[in-house]
This record gives structure tokens, C-alpha cells and sequence, in this order.
């Protein structure tokens, strides 16, 4: 989150410490009158600095000034510099405990300080104060939106664009929670109402990429991934995106590309590493796989998709006791995982190397999987019935393929017809088998 202050709104705060100077409880008397006109002539030529030292000629003359402790601290956290705009800020609250913006501004440098307890308590002061404190409402939307609240993100974040309808953090930010709550209509509405703000916005473009993406228009995400990274050409995050949305469409070589393109710029990002390595797997280019897996695994250990995609790769390679390795610490490690359960039980189940293959530890894994999920998912199913396949049990099998194709029916025809293919075998009584891939 970014708090810069346009010059309108630099000139609209300036006059509210004006008003705010004008009636301080403290009655304070100007004896140097010029200092607030001297702070907003500062801020009508964009010239920070200026203002800046005439705000500390200000306090210097009134240390007591609740208004040019604000407007300083709000300046001074604009800059980053958030130690010393919080000595500012905790003056204006002491001096006008009612004030809702020295709260608000407070909680915002709070926030950014990582003192989360303290910013919901100053944000909540700000909007008992005044229930319209267009800051307060966004901050705290988005720190309800971190804690995974996110209704509540939803009304503070309508609430602060009811105030100010331009205000394209806030779109982009409701528009976020709405994927996340996979809205997608409704966070497309968010990012192009940011982007008729500001056309050339990186986070615009990035946010409704995403938001095609999640409907599976990818050639209309690659639009505007291509748009972020023209925007941001030394960020890796657009290139990852348009990566994604590559190998969505099977295209491995620009994605390969993208991936590469990343790490140009961000040697040590584990997930351009991890991207890099599924498109090295799915080429069969298995020790380059490896590495890579093996790179994310040193930036982020018991990576859990990492783990499974070099145990994947161990396979491919050849080296079945690393594999299952690698599979029997991704279940310690991520016990609610159930892909790493079935993951693990497919090995188990389908492997082609005589020896790797343990029917009953594969059923325990598969019934964990399915447990996990409710036993819904029709992939997790199908491993059930590989499992009972690879232990002999082929009536069982049979009935969990068939329990695998009733759950299929939001499934590809491709995959319901695979999954028929199965059923077919272990009528037959023949275990299924699957090479590396």
C-alpha cells in the first residue's frame, strides 16, 4: 500500500490544518501568522521540501501545534521516513485525541511499521470520529483483506469509493478481494473502473489479467500482462503472470521464456524457479528440473508443490528412493495437503518400476486424500481405485472408478473418458500403470 498525496489533496489538507490551527483547544495564538500560508504556497508548487521547512520553523515556534504535527507526520510518512513521522503523529493525537485524521495517519504508519493491533485501534478511533475518514476506511479494508476477512474488507473498501469514487487503490484492492472470492464479474468491474482512471496503470492491468485468467480467457490476460510489462519492464512479477497464462495454453516455449526473462531480474524468485522447473519436467528435462526444485527448496524449505514436482522428477530421472522421499516429507510436512497424499499414493499405485509399488500403503494415503476432500473429487477417487487395482482388489476398484465417474461430471470429456478407460481395465482385472510425465 503507497500513501502519495496528489497536489489537490496536498492543498485540501493544508487548509484543514489551517481550519484545524484556527479553533486547537489549546487556543494558541500565531505570533508568526505566515507559516501556514507559507506551507501551502509550498505544496501549490509540489515543492515538499519547502513545505517541510516551514513546518519546522512552525513547531519550532509552536511545539504544541496539533495541525503542523499532522501535516508534517503525514509528510514525512508520504517519504517513508515512518520513525520520525510517528513522533509527529503521536503528538497530534495527544494534542486533539478527537482528531479523526491524526488517527487515521497514525494507524496508516502503524500499519506500514507492522503494528497491526495498533492501526485496526487508531482506524477504528479515526471512523468514531468521523465514520467518512476515507483513509481509515481503506486501510483497514485492506488489513481486514490480509486477515482473510473478507467481507468486512468489502464494506470498508465500498465504503471509502462511496466517498471517493476515484480512488483507484481502492478498486484495485476491491477488486482483489472479489478474486479472491472468486467474483470474477465483479473484480473486472474494479479494474476497468481503475484503468478509466488511469489507463497506464501496471496494477490495473496486472489485477484484470488476473481476473481473465480466473475465467480462463487467457489470450485476454496475455493483453494485459503484455501491457504490465511494457509498464514495468524491471519487474519480474507481469513476466511471471504471463507466464502462467503461456503454459495455461500449452504454449511451454513462451512460458519457458517468460520464466527466464524473470529470473534475468530476480536471480533468486522461487517462483520463477519453480515455473522454470515444471516446464523443464514436462519437457523430460529431468536433472534441469531437479536443480530447479532444488534452488526453490533452498530459498523456501518443505515447499510443499516443490517437493512433489522433484519427487515427480526423481521419478522421470530414474531415482525412485529420492522420490518417495521427497513424497513421505511432503505428507509430515503438509498433513492438510491432500494432493500430497494422492500425489504420493499415485507413485505408489501406478509406478512403472518394479519394486516402488506398495498397494496397501497406497490405499492409506488415497483414503486420507479422500477424507480431506470430503471424498468429492473424482482425482482423488481414481487413485482410491488404482490402489485397490494395484493390491488385487479389482471389484473394489471398479466401484471406486465408477464412485471416480459419477463425481467427474464438471470434468473435461477427456477426462471422463480416461477415467472410463480405467474402469475398463480393472473389469478386466489389470492394474493400471503410468510412466513419468
Amino acid at each position: 500500500m503507497r500513501l502519495r498525496l496528489s497536489t489537490a489533496r496536498l492543498l485540501l489538507l493544508s487548509s484543514l490544518v489551517i481550519a484545524l490551527a484556527a479553533r486547537s483547544a489549546a487556543g494558541v495564538k500565531l505570533e508568526a501568522p505566515d507559516y501556514p500560508k507559507r506551507v501551502e504556497a509550498a505544496l501549490a508548487q509540489k515543492d515538499v521540501d519547502g513545505a517541510l521547512r516551514a513546518l519546522d520553523s512552525w513547531i519550532e515556534h509552536e511545539p504544541e501545534n496539533p495541525a503542523a504535527r499532522l501535516l508534517r507526520g503525514r509528510l514525512r510518512a508520504d517519504r517513508g521516513a515512518y520513525d520520525r513521522a510517528l513522533e509527529d503523529l503521536q503528538e497530534a493525537v495527544r494534542l486533539a485525541p478527537e482528531n479523526a485524521q491524526a488517527h487515521a495517519v497514525r494507524g496508516f504508519v502503524e500499519q506500514k511499521k507492522g503494528q497491526i493491533d495498533a492501526a485496526i485501534a487508531d482506524f477504528d478511533a479515526a471512523l468514531r470520529f468521523d465514520p467518512r475518514d476515507e483513509l481509515a476506511l481503506y486501510c483497514r479494508g485492506l488489513l481486514h483483506g490480509e486477515r482473510g476477512e473478507l467481507l468486512a474488507a468489502l464494506g470498508d473498501l465500498t465504503a471509502a469509493l462511496e466517498i471517493n469514487p476515484r480512488n483507484a487503490a481502492a478498486l484495485q484492492a476491491r477488486g482483489r478481494t472479489h478474486l479472491l472470492r472468486q467474483e470474477t464479474d465483479a473484480a473486472l468491474s474494479d479494474f476497468n473502473d481503475s484503468l478509466m482512471i488511469d489507463a497506464k496503470d501496471p496494477a490495473s492491468h496486472l489485477g484484470r489479467g488476473d481476473a481473465y485468467f480466473a475465467q480462463g480467457e487467457f489470450d485476454r490476460a496475455v493483453e494485459d500482462y503484455n501491457e504490465a510489462v511494457k509498464l514495468l519492464p524491471n519487474d519480474a512479477r507481469p513476466l511471471l503472470q504471463r507466464a502462467f497464462a503461456w503454459a495455461a495454453q500449452g504454449k511451454n516455449d513462451s512460458a519457458l521464456a517468460d520464466f527466464e526473462a524473470a529470473l534475468k531480474i530476480d536471480p533468486k524468485n522461487p517462483t520463477a524457479l519453480f515455473g522454470r522447473g515444471e516446464m523443464h519436467r514436462i519437457a523430460k528435462k529431468w536433472n534441469d528440473s531437479i536443480a530447479d526444485f532444488t534452488a526453490v527448496l533452498a530459498l523456501v524449505p518443505g515447499e510443499g508443490r516443490a517437493l512433489m514436482s522433484r519427487a515427480a522428477a526423481y521419478y522421470g530421472a530414474g531415482q525412485t528412493d529420492k522420490a518417495l522421499a521427497d513424497y513421505a516429507k511432503a505428507v509430515e510436512d503438509h498433513s492438510e495437503s491432500a494432493e500430497a497424499y494422492n500425489d504420493y499414493a499415485w507413485l505408489l499405485a501406478t509406478g512403472t518400476t518394479d519394486g516402488l509399488r506398495n498397494g496397501e500403503k497406497a490405499i492409506e494415503l488415497a483414503v486420507h486424500a479422500c477424507d480431506l476432500t470430503e471424498w468429492k473429487d473424482s482425482g482423488y477417487l481414481d487413485t482410491l481405485a488404482a490402489a485397490y487395482a494395484e493390491k488385487g482388489d479389482f471389484d473394489a476398484a471398479a466401484k471406486w472408478q465408477k464412485e471416480a465417474i459419477n463425481a467427474s461430471g464438471n470434468q473435461p470429456e477427456e477426462v471422463r473418458t480416461e477415467l472410463q478407460s480405467r474402469l475398463d481395465l480393472y473389469q478386466q482385472k489389470k492394474p493400471y500403470r503410468e510412466a513419468a510425465k
